[in-house]
Order: C-alpha cells, then sequence, then structure tokens
C-alpha cells in the first residue's frame, strides 16, 4: 500500500514554521547536554563502582558527582518538555504516529524514568550504608537510562521514516520497532558514545568548580581523558552512521548539498578539536570546542530529518493560523521560566559552596 495514505495531515500552526523548529533546536541543545551528562555519568560512576576502589575514600572523591545526578535528571526532564512541545507543533503529526506504533514500549518510559529518578538518590544516600543496594540501585537506574534512550532514538527514526509504518498491518499489537534501519544502530551508539564523553567532561566541569578536593588537577584530567577516549569512538561510530544512512543523503553530507556539507565538516573538525585538547588536558578550549561541536552536530540532526522527510512533508505548505498574542505570552512564561530554574542553580551552588568553606 502507499505509506503516505496513512500520514494524517498536519495541524494549522499559530506561527511560521521556523520559528518553532529554532525553539525547538536550542532548547534540546540545553535538554540533551544535560541528558548526556545524566547518563554518562550514571555509567562512569557505576564503572568505577563495579571495577575501582570503593568505600569512604571513593565516596569522599566522588561526592560531588553523585549528588548532582539527582538534581540533573530533574532539570533534564523538565528541560525536554520545551522542545517536545515545539516539535509536535510542526512534526505532531509525524511523532504522534510514530508514538501509537510503539506505544507498549513509549508508555513504559514514563514509570521507569520514576524508578530510575529514584534510583539515582538510592544511590546517593545508601552509598556507605549500604554499598550493594546502592550500587543495585544504580545499575537499575543506567539500566532504565539506556532503555528510555533506545525509545527515544526508535521513535525519533520511525517519525522520520514514515515508509516504515506499514509493518505495523503486520504487528498491530502497538510494539513496532525501527529494526530495519541499517542507520538505527549506529545512531543509537552515537548517542551512548557521546553520553559517556560529556559525563567525562561534566565530571571535570564539577571538578573544576569544587573546593571540596585537594588533588583537582588530577581528577579534571581524568575526567578530560575519558571525555577524549569516549569522543575517539564517537568518530569512528559517527562515520558508520554516516555511511549507513542513505546514499542520497550521504552525498549530500558531502557536497550535492554545500550548507549540510558545511555545516558537519565544522563539526566533524571542531569534534577532533575537543578530542586532541582533551587528550592534552586543556579544559577551556575542551570546553569551547564540545559547545561549538554540540550546536554545528544539533544542525546536522535537523538537516538529516528533513532529508529524510523531504517526500513527506513540504514546511511551507503548512497552512498558517496567526496567534501572535498567544505566542508572546508562551515566549515570556518560557523566559521567565528559564530565568527562574538558572537563579535555582545559581543559590544552589553557591549554597554548596558555602557549606564546603564551613
Amino acid at each position: 500500500m502507499d505509506y503516505q495514505t496513512l500520514i494524517p495531515t498536519p495541524d494549522a500552526i499559530p506561527a511560521p514554521a521556523w520559528f518553532f523548529i529554532l525553539l525547538e533546536q536550542i532548547l534540546f541543545l540545553l535538554h540533551i547536554i544535560v541528558i548526556n551528562a545524566v547518563l554518562g555519568g550514571a555509567l562512569l560512576i557505576l564503572f568505577r563502582r563495579l571495577f575501582g576502589k570503593d568505600g569512604q575514600q571513593a565516596y569522599a572523591l566522588q561526592q560531588p558527582l553523585i549528588k548532582k545526578l539527582p538534581v540533573l535528571i530533574a532539570l533534564g526532564i523538565n528541560f525536554g518538555v520545551p522542545p517536545l512541545l515545539f516539535l509536535q507543533v510542526v512534526f505532531g503529526h509525524l511523532f504522534y504516529s510514530s508514538s501509537v506504533l510503539m506505544a507498549t514500549y513509549w508508555i513504559l518510559i514514563i514509570p521507569l524514568l520514576i524508578l530510575a529518578y529514584y534510583g539515582l538518590y538510592i544511590h546517593a544516600g545508601k552509598f556507605l550504608n549500604s554499598p550493594r543496594f546502592s550500587k543495585i540501585s544504580l545499575a537499575v537506574a543506567s539500566l532504565i537510562l539506556l532503555y528510555i534512550a533506545f525509545m527515544l532514538v526508535n521513535n525519533n527514526a520511525m517519525m522520520e521514516q514514515p515508509e516504515a509504518w506499514t509493518a505495523y498491518f503486520g504487528s498491530r499489537g502497538g510494539n513496532l520497532l525501527i529494526w530495519s534501519d541499517p542507520a538505527f544502530l549506529p545512531r543509537y551508539l552515537h548517542f551512548i558514545a557521546a553520553s559517556v564523553a560529556v559525563g567525562g567532561l561534566f565530571f571535570s566541569v564539577v571538578y573544576r568548580y569544587s573546593k571540596r578536593l585537594e588533588d583537582k588537577g588530577k581528577m579534571i584530567g581524568n575526567g578530560l581523558r575519558v571525555f577524549a577516549i569516549a569522543t575517539a569512538f564517537q568518530v569512528v561510530i559517527g562515520f558508520w552512521y554516516l555511511l549507513a544512512i542513505p546514499q542520497d543523503f550521504m552525498l549530500q553530507f558531502m557536497g550535492n548539498n554545500l550548507l549540510a556539507t558545511i555545516v558537519l565538516m565544522l563539526g566533524i573538525l571542531t569534534g577532533i578539536g575537543a578530542l586532541v585538547f582533551g587528550f592534552l588536558g586543556r579544559f577551556n578550549a575542551t570546553l569551547i570546542h564540545v559547545l561549538v561541536t554540540l550546536v554545528l552536530m544539533v544542525i546536522t540532526r535537523y538537516n538529516l530529518r528533513m532529508m529524510y522527510l523531504s517526500d513527506d512533508l513540504q514546511l511551507s505548505r503548512l497552512q498558517l493560523s496567526p496567534q501572535y498574542g498567544v505566542m508572546i505570552l508562551f515566549l515570556a512564561i518560557l523566559v521567565v521560566g528559564l530565568i527562574a530554574i538558572a537563579y535555582m542553580l545559581k543559590v544552589g551552588f553557591n549554597k554548596e559552596n558555602r557549606r564546603a568553606e564551613s
């Protein structure tokens, strides 16, 4: 059957599509930085606890990290809501459809996310009093986060490939996954490698500004080294991902689409630069290169999405039903919310620093 007959008619949008797409990409960038830090941080701490030293000394070194993970996951969840809302304005007819096709797995994300949230709190609170229970809690939370990442990547991939929706007629239980896509596995592994890299960099950031540690230089260097090693794997997986996407898209990233090619090449160069500076232990240079790389890769991610949807969605044809008054009010509330979050984080970190000094 013609898969395009399965695509719902998109709703009218209250402002130009570019406006929502820009907001989605900016807020998604904030969300993905925090979520990568949570997943990567959890995996790295779990690795240290399973294969490294444990006990009072290990807790003293890792305490600044351990206590921040529950806060970060809450922050990451809240940062995930705005980009999801903006995504649904323009791509909602695709995103809702893909979510329904994998509904059995998708609906589990909410209760599992609550369990992961509590798991990180239990890990922090029971580290010394009940080490085994603490490790189990962290392991369960990490596995849940890996599951959620798997489903999010799957949903995004299915949203971008409505031609795969016809498989629903052979499996109507809401358990459709896009296993047939050769780019799915490298896409997922690329996300995991990025999380470990950002997790290592997060360690360096925490140690850099922590006042509780004496040997800060060594700990910052260790975090940068973890970042650099994970980034090296990420570069390899990234090229695998590039080769796995449809050939026409790959060629667009290799010269046929000049803008997409320039953005991707710059992202690769800044990523390699971050890797080199990470191995050299240059904190500021690494951080700057990482931030630039993330911006460029978020743009590349959007470019790839539009390549996949080139036959199924024309942004210029979306019906516009202006509601600018409502949009201005929404944006004002959004800005106030972001300022409030920034203020709460500032107060929280200042309070922690005062405790460290006392």
